[in-house]
């Protein structure tokens, strides 16, 4: 019996192939690797943590990888399996990744005992849900992070990550459809435009482009409450990024140097409470 199931969420992102040939030359190769396309957000969420517990008499463990993700070296499996030796008390591990996108550690790699079971499934934005009643530990240190995020890029991947965390933001719609608005996810991810905003303005690379685009997309658009088709959102950037770049360029530039306008445009987007808050 394998150790370990990997499962990955797939929706075309770049990064696949290079994390498949990573996981050949793992020094750990204990596991097996599951990846699914194609589904809508949440309903690819909600099948990963099915799998979790339909097969909780199969594997030891369940790592969540995601098709955007690389690993950092060869031995990563390996550094993060023989971390979990010494907890065996604890259910489900959050190790810190490396992020690409805003340059800084961060939540983002979680790995589960068996037996671990989930609840609710009905949240279309944040669909990252903890399992119910265990005992958990958020990583701090070595072996983290032994993963990237965001390391291998479409031009597609770097605009959606901005429109993603911008909706994180606006967080619109959940009071009426019976969701709570979640603050400190508000604040989160506040950080993270922002930080998008500084590292565009320093450095004029295109991710850092693309994903600030990304968020003046979401800014104006009030009726998207969530990401949850992104072959729909890539038409949207083929259409309307793509084949308007230099207009794009100009109000992203507008936005990363002109501190006015970036509140002005949250205060448009998000109303004094939130644009300020």
């Amino acid at each position: 019996m394998p150790k370990l199931l990997i499962h990955t969420l797939n929706s075309g992102e770049a990064a696949l192939p290079v994390l498949m040939r990573q996981l050949a030359k793992q020094s750990f190769q204990d596991f097996e690797h599951e990846v699914v396309s194609g589904l809508p957000n949440r309903d690819a969420q909600t099948l990963q943590y099915r799998t979790f517990m339909e097969r909780a008499a199969s594997y030891e463990l369940f790592m969540r990888l995601d098709a955007d993700m690389t690993l950092r070296s060869d031995t990563s499996l390996a550094d993060a399996v023989r971390a979990l030796d010494d907890h065996r008390e604890v259910e489900h591990f959050v190790f810190r990744l490396w992020d690409c996108f805003t340059e800084a550690e961060t939540e983002g790699v979680h790995i589960y005992r068996s037996g671990v079971t989930w609840g609710d499934f009905r949240d279309d934005l944040f669909v990252d849900t903890d399992p119910v009643n265990i005992r958990r530990i958020v990583w701090n240190g070595p072996p983290a992070p032994f993963v990237n995020h965001g390391e291998v890029v479409s031009d597609f991947e770097c605009f959606s990550f901005g429109v993603h965390k911008f909706l994180k933001v606006a967080q619109r719609g959940r009071r009426a459809g019976g969701l709570a608005h979640k603050p400190h996810k508000y604040a989160r991810h506040m950080q993270n435009c922002a930080r998008i905003r500084d590292l565009y303005r320093a450095t004029q690379a295109r991710r850092h482009q693309l994903a600030l685009a990304g968020v003046v997309w979401a800014m104006r658009h009030d009726e998207v409450r969530t990401m949850d088709n992104k072959a729909e959102l890539e038409r949207v950037f083929e259409a309307e990024v793509r084949g308007h770049e230099p207009e794009w360029c100009r109000r992203v530039d507008r936005l990363s140097h002109n501190v006015f306008v970036w509140r002005f445009s949250l205060l448009r987007s998000l109303g004094p409470r939130l644009a300020f808050g």
